[in-house]
């Protein structure tokens, strides 16, 4: 009898190292976007988030979702953000579908903000029917910051390209 308690303790012992050591591993092996906030906070800007950014800016225009769009910038801290606002409504308000690509060519990490530039093309259907896609070619240089849990969109340009 007391070698089948053993042998019970054995196995109970056994099984609650298991269940413990995948969590250590797990915890041990956190990728980047598992990291804590602290960690995140301390980190550089990199690829992989002007990647996101991007990616949102042109899911945002494609679902034609404004206030999606609106919601990657930080009003706070962009320069004269109420004209671009409006200038944002207006080229929603002129055409009814986007398709958007683009082409991330430099990330860079300067002094507290992220710079990301993109070779970015926007095809905009009008709303009217009888005029022609308009599409749009620029170098987009975009200036992140970081905000809470997320990096913000603080300045844009060239700001022509919503006209």
């Amino acid at each position: 009898m007391r070698l089948r308690l053993a042998q019970g303790l054995v196995v109970l012992l056994g099984l609650g190292m298991g269940l413990a050591a995948p969590a250590q591993t797990a915890k041990e092996s956190r990728t980047p976007t598992q990291a804590s906030d602290s960690e995140v906070k301390t980190a550089k800007f990199s690829d992989a988030d002007a990647a996101r950014v991007l990616d949102r800016f042109r899911q945002a225009l494609e679902s034609y979702n404004q206030r999606g769009l609106l919601k990657l910038f930080d009003a706070g801290k962009m320069p004269d953000y109420p004209a671009f606002r409006d200038q944002v409504q207006q080229f929603f308000d002129k055409y009814e579908a986007f398709q958007v690509q683009y082409r991330i060519t430099q990330v860079s990490d300067e002094e507290h903000v992220g710079v990301a530039l993109a070779d970015f093309q926007v095809e905009a259907t009008p709303n009217e029917e009888a005029s022609p896609n308009v599409r749009r070619q620029v170098q987009l240089r975009l200036v992140l910051a970081w905000e809470e849990k997320k990096w913000k969109i603080v300045d844009l340009a060239p700001r022509g390209l919503f006209n």
